[in-house]
């Protein structure tokens, strides 16, 4: 089964509703994938710097960031927890923001394990860990 079928079949991204909205193209789909994925991971660290800081600022930019790119790819989960994110950021709760980091990285592990193995393997090399 192709990482695409995986994928589709997952139920943690939509392919059918991202494959219309890109005109069908999955090879601009891989290429939107690998963009999300170094995204989400750069975002993780930069909101695990955040969360230690208690920059609430930052950390609604980041939740805002993350939920609007896992929304257009019709990542439910990681999308609901990004702005819970958000959310906590506006409200200054930062054992909230905590909580749903946890949850979050929960979440791209259920999408990330239907990618190919040598994806898998470097997005957990990259993947930071809330103290």
């Amino acid at each position: 089964m192709s990482e695409w079928d995986n994928l589709r079949n997952s139920g943690t991204i939509d392919m059918d509703s991202v494959l219309e909205r890109i005109g069908g193209d999955e090879s601009f789909l891989r290429e939107l994938l690998d963009i999300y994925i170094e995204d989400f991971l750069e975002k993780c660290a930069q909101l695990e710097r955040a969360v230690a800081q208690s920059d609430f600022d930052n950390i609604k930019e980041i939740g805002h960031s993350l939920k609007g790119s896992s929304g257009n790819l019709s990542l439910t989960g990681l999308h609901e927890t990004s702005y819970g994110i958000e959310l906590s950021g506006k409200e200054n709760n930062i054992e909230q923001v905590k909580l749903l980091f946890v949850r979050l990285k929960e979440e791209f592990i259920k999408f990330k394990d239907f990618l190919p193995p040598e994806k898998r393997q470097n997005i957990e090399q990259k993947m930071p860990s809330m103290k």
